[in-house]
């Protein structure tokens, strides 16, 4: 049987004391400026959901598409998709983030996709992250 603990103890109360609470003392409350930083990182995704999805279908191996589609698109675990995938959680990471060999940091399907959108400086993208940064000096 679980322990009494008073930090969880449940009080009854008359709704009408509710009532009289401010709603900027809830906790889900949210400001504008939460709201406007929460649309305009909406904004930015949608606008640079299409460049990315072409450079995974162009520049990443099938397993790798594979991979990053199951952990991105679908939100599974590295566990899930070994599952998926009859791998070992670690070649998962692998093929995600790459694997350290003689110091230096080689393969993995995001840090290739990290360079290829420094390198191609992708219009979309440099749009879409100036209007970013535009909006979210604005909200604040």
């Amino acid at each position: 049987m679980a322990q009494f603990n008073p930090d969880f103890w449940e009080i009854p109360t008359d709704i009408s004391n509710l009532d009289r609470l401010p709603a900027h003392e809830g906790m889900y409350f949210e400001t504008s400026i939460d709201r406007d930083r929460r649309y305009a990182m909406q904004d930015f995704y949608e606008e640079v959901t299409p460049a990315v999805t072409t450079l995974i279908g162009a520049s990443l191996t099938k397993r790798q598409r594979e991979i990053v589609q199951l952990y991105y698109g679908m939100g599974k675990t590295q566990e899930d998709i070994a599952a998926i995938l009859d791998l070992t959680q670690s070649t998962v990471s692998r093929h995600l983030f790459g694997t350290v060999r003689d110091g230096k940091k080689v393969g993995g399907a995001i840090p290739k996709l990290q360079k290829l959108i420094d390198r191609n400086e992708n219009p979309h993208i440099i749009r879409a992250l100036s209007t970013l940064q535009g909006r979210l000096a604005e909200a604040v």
